[in-house]
């Protein structure tokens, strides 16, 4: 069975939306090892009060584990990675005529948006969060 000029158009901005995807993985994947890079200067300055004159819940905290925001950043865009490819599994296989419900791959398809629509806003905030910190200095 062949693919609809609809279904073509709507893979079309499947596979747009996947490249875009990637492109922002490595930004934000980017942004993450500055932001850990700026984590691990900041720790590095010595404070001016002694620590035993600091309050015992600000003596009390660690530093940021290495990585972390890497970590919940790439797992973030690897959930939306996720949604874009069952969504596109799903109208692949409602386009090549299986028993797909429509109701399902409209569902998929919407959630695949929301969350990268999710993403890009994410992006955005922290791109707009990072660029102030710079601007501050230390």
């Amino acid at each position: 069975m062949n693919a609809s000029p609809l279904g073509k158009e709507i893979m079309e901005a499947h596979m747009a939306k996947a490249s875009a995807m990637g492109g922002m993985a490595d930004q934000m994947n980017a942004m993450g090892g500055a932001f850990n890079q700026q984590l691990s200067q900041a720790s590095q300055v010595t404070p001016a009060v002694s620590p035993a004159n600091t309050p015992a819940s600000i003596a009390q905290t660690h530093p940021p584990a290495e990585g972390v925001f890497d970590n919940v950043l790439g797992k973030f865009v690897h959930e939306v990675n996720d949604k874009h490819t069952q969504m596109g599994s799903s109208l692949r296989a409602m386009l090549a005529g299986e028993n797909v419900p429509l109701h399902q791959v409209m569902t998929e398809f919407q959630e695949a948006g929301v969350a990268f629509t999710m993403m890009v806003e994410l992006r955005n905030k922290l791109l707009e969060s990072y660029k102030t910190m710079i601007s501050m200095g230390l």
